[in-house]
């Protein structure tokens, strides 16, 4: 039950497009479902799947206590063929299991729905291998592929499916997922200025890394804040260490332009607790708000993103910190 009513909840306009299609007879056989992780795509599935199967339909809505809901519910429906990445990949055994299902007759009546995970994940030729079968899935044959990534998908699967686009979570449902996954409140407002992907936020939570890149940021910041060139030394002692890899040279500067678009809202009076992020400096934006032009803090935040494009065109990351430093403290001491 939960599957579905997350499915209306999370995505309920799509839900209602799929109830009238369905019931117009227009379903297509091959959808793309796409969106960050979190935002309904596996609930959307399992609905759809419900809705096809269910022997008892109530207003055109699944039952949820028939057989075949009850099956789909518990994972065991033999016409519900599900495809999951184990690592990285999809491996090959689950593509040559897939092609073999394609290949057979629903086992119970007429209709056979494959449920395609990660849909990113496949190799170019485990995705070429499956094209025939999504071009011409024949009668009663239903695909459903899901992917946080439309670009990684092979164009020539993309091109055979009806791509649906996901909205991301509303930053309301964000935070009731993150509090779920007992994520503080300080590190749930932060991440959430970044991302709306639950297992991105859970990736970088590992071995605490989020915690120590916010307090890091929140140090550089105080002093940078105040023309301290003690920021400059935050870049040496405590950022770089965090630096380990390209993604998290990338994210340490969004956390960067994140406190500084931060104090800008509060400059511009947005001080509302669901307009900000870094929740735990708030009294610190707001006096350095207070203590410098709109104008001034609009070029530092400009300066922020365009360090962003630094780092993008291969500059060293500590060079690109280190400079970003110097022109804030510049700007703020002029």
């Amino acid at each position: 039950m939960a599957d579905q009513l997350q499915a209306e909840r999370l995505q309920p306009l799509i839900v209602k497009q799929l109830q009238t299609v369905i019931k117009n007879h227009e379903l297509a056989h091959a959808y793309l479902f796409v969106g960050p992780t979190g935002s309904g795509k596996s609930q959307l599935a399992t609905w759809l799947a419900l809705r096809l199967f269910c022997l008892h339909l109530q207003n055109g809505e699944p039952d949820l206590t028939c057989p075949e809901c009850q099956r789909i519910l518990s994972g065991n429906h033999p016409d519900v063929v599900v495809a999951k990445p184990e690592g990285r990949q999809i491996k090959v055994d689950e593509i040559r299991h897939l092609k073999d299902e394609f290949t057979k007759s629903a086992v119970e009546g007429n209709k056979k729905l494959f449920v395609i995970h990660d849909a990113e994940k496949m190799t170019n030729n485990a995705a070429n291998s499956l094209l025939k079968f999504i071009e011409e899935p024949g009668p009663g044959i239903y695909i459903l592929m899901l992917t946080t990534n439309k670009s990684a998908v092979l164009p020539t699967i993309r091109s055979r499916t009806q791509v649906i686009e996901l909205r991301p979570l509303a930053r309301a449902e964000l935070e009731k997922a993150l509090a779920k996954q007992e994520i503080p409140r300080t590190e749930r407002s932060v991440a959430i200025g970044l991302t709306d992907s639950v297992s991105e936020i859970l990736e970088w939570r590992k071995d605490d890394w989020l915690k120590q890149a916010i307090s890091a940021i929140s140090l550089w910041y105080r002093h940078t804040s105040n023309a301290n060139m003690l920021g400059f030394v935050d870049i040496q002692t405590e950022i770089v260490k965090l630096a380990t890899d390209r993604q998290k040279q990338q994210l340490i500067l969004d956390l960067m332009a994140l406190i500084w678009r931060d104090t800008l809202l509060v400059a511009n009076g947005m001080t509302a607790e669901e307009d900000l992020h870094f929740l735990q400096a708030q009294e610190l934006l707001t006096t350095i708000a207070q203590q410098y032009s709109v104008q001034t803090l609009l070029e530092i935040s400009q300066e922020t993103l365009t360090s962003r494009h630094l780092l993008d065109q291969n500059m060293a990351f500590q060079n690109v910190a280190e400079q970003l430093t110097i022109k804030i403290v510049q700007a703020l001491s002029a």
